[in-house]
């Protein structure tokens, strides 16, 4: 089953089990996997990731990122944690609405790097940001990190 996250996605199917939160050793592997693959490209990167009420559960901060990658990685992740959209996709449905309503909402960012947590079920358990390469390989090394879990975040 391939599930596209969307601002509709049921809360609750009849088929699922109760929610299950983000384990602590399921974050740090998230994490561990993008600092993989980020260290094979030669960026050193923050990695943020939250339950679905923004809530940090893992954070790690590589040596060498800035003290503003570390806050663009939790805004990432908690904006994504709040829709269950990835940070990029919010941007982009803001721009097409009248006065970018998204852009000016504190604790929100619209760079790409966010990205939702969605269980087998399609339900949104949370979010990851990852902050401190290029917004385009932030968000590829969050889609690395979603693959740990099986998750199939297609990014928009």
């Amino acid at each position: 089953m391939h599930v596209t996250p969307t601002l509709a996605t049921p809360a609750n199917r009849p088929d699922a089990p109760a929610i299950s939160p983000i384990s602590a050793e399921k974050a740090r592997s998230m994490a561990a996997a993008a600092e993989r693959a980020a260290r094979a490209q030669g960026f050193a990167i923050v990695i943020s990731i939250v339950d679905n009420h923004g809530n940090l559960k893992h954070f790690h901060r590589m040596d060498g990122t800035s003290s503003g990658s570390a806050q663009v990685a939790q805004l990432k992740a908690a904006t994504s944690a709040r829709f269950p959209l990835s940070s990029r996709s919010l941007g982009e449905r803001s721009a097409g609405l009248p006065a970018n309503p998204y852009a000016s909402l504190p604790g929100f960012t619209l760079l790409e790097g966010g990205l939702p947590i969605m269980d087998a079920y399609g339900r949104h358990v949370g979010g990851i940001g990852i902050s401190g390469a290029t917004p385009e390989l932030d968000a590829q090394f969050a889609r690395i990190a979603l693959e740990t879990l099986g998750s199939r975040a297609t990014g928009r």
